[in-house]
């Protein structure tokens, strides 16, 4: 038993989870399937764009731009993001098609093309469309001043049309819900939280000091995370908006809210204990005294509250978990009141505590929705 945690917390082990961690969002159903619709969508694109009358052909290298832009995570945000394209593609188009018909040389209409199109860019109203505006200008008084009106014509003709079958891709392959991806993600965050917490227990049933600093650095790390976990609750609550899978497939989003914030809380409480650690052993940030006597019971009540967070994540052993880890902070809290007040033990202390309490509200609300 020993064995097997030495090579869960082993060097290497702890390499492959990170990196595993991070590919692991990349082969998802989800992702997968926009791959799909992006690869079908450029095709069609191209082809479709070819088959334009006249001179509006030569252009069909746009098309394909236009649809891979136009294939969106979501019904609405393809929608949304293909009207904003066209508005700041339209905008740009028709800045440069105006310096152009004022027979500046190109050396002043360029510079031009570009500050007033980034000046335009700066109206957020536009959206994903803001920042085509420059792009599109700088293209027509660059590649498009010999023929403007057939460059402008062609280039929004073909982009049009790459949107419209981007977008059209995604309404025929509806794209999935995210719900469950969402809270999958937070399962694992909660699961990283409490390997984490693991491994400053760890390091306190070690020789004192330990030399490990590693860990310090992956407390800082875990706040990323939970901000990545809250994008994609944010995602999956767009994933439902205007999706007919939605229909059949409820979703309430503020258990996943209250649970994000939860662990941005235990983040920062878990980075409260790693900062008050590294100022006891290398008197960094600030030093900091912890008694001799508290460093078994610190370690255990981190390990306690470790399992507490897994109960949490899976719900099994719940009650006795939460007692056991209540018994092991209240033995800390009674180390702190028999020796000297310290504000970097007393910090320790209440961030078990508080933690504690944070995951009885979220436990408690759970049963309360299930009831």
């Amino acid at each position: 038993m020993e064995n097997a945690k030495q090579n869960e917390t082993s060097p290497v082990t702890v390499v492959l989870r990170r990196g595993m961690s991070r590919v692991r969002p990349l082969v998802t159903r989800y992702r997968l399937l926009l791959a799909l619709k992006a690869a079908i969508g450029v095709t069609a694109a191209w082809l479709i764009g070819r088959l334009l009358p006249g001179e509006l052909n030569e252009y069909a290298y746009y098309a394909p731009l236009g649809a891979l832009l136009g294939v969106a995570p979501t019904v609405v945000s393809s929608v949304r993001t293909s009207i904003e394209l066209i508005a700041g593609i339209g905008i740009g188009l028709g800045i440069g098609w105006a310096l152009v018909a004022s027979g500046t040389p190109w050396y002043v209409r360029a510079p031009l093309a570009a500050g007033v199109g980034m000046l335009i860019a700066g109206v957020r109203r536009l959206g994903e469309g803001r920042v085509y505006v420059p792009i599109a200008a700088v293209f027509v008084v660059i590649i498009g001043a010999g023929d403007p009106d057939s460059y402008v014509a062609g280039y929004i003709a073909q982009f049009g049309i790459g949107l419209g079958i981007g977008t059209l891709v995604n309404l025929v392959f509806i794209p999935p819900l995210m719900y469950g991806y969402a809270r999958s993600r937070i399962a694992d965050l909660k699961s990283d939280f409490a390997s984490a917490i693991e491994d400053l227990a760890t390091v306190l049933s070690t020789e004192w000091p330990p030399d490990r600093a590693d860990w310090l650095d992956e407390a800082r790390r875990r706040q990323r995370s939970v901000d990545e976990a809250e994008e994609l609750v944010r995602e999956a609550k767009e994933s439902g908006r205007g999706n007919p899978r939605a229909m059949w497939r409820r979703y309430d989003a503020s258990s996943d809210d209250a649970d994000i914030e939860a662990l941005r809380y235990i983040g920062l409480r878990v980075a409260d204990i790693s900062d008050a650690l590294g100022g006891a052993i290398w008197h960094q940030p600030v030093a900091v005294t912890i008694p001799d006597e508290s460093i078994e019971s610190l370690g255990r009540a981190l390990g306690e509250l470790a399992e507490y967070i897994r109960a949490w994540n899976t719900g099994v052993d719940v009650e006795e978990t939460r007692e056991r880890c209540a018994d092991a902070v209240q033995e800390v809290g009674e180390v702190f009141e028999r020796s000297a007040t310290e504000s970097g033990f007393g910090t320790i202390v209440f961030a078990l505590r508080s933690m504690l309490g944070r995951i009885d509200e979220r436990i408690a609300d759970a049963q309360a929705a299930e009831a």
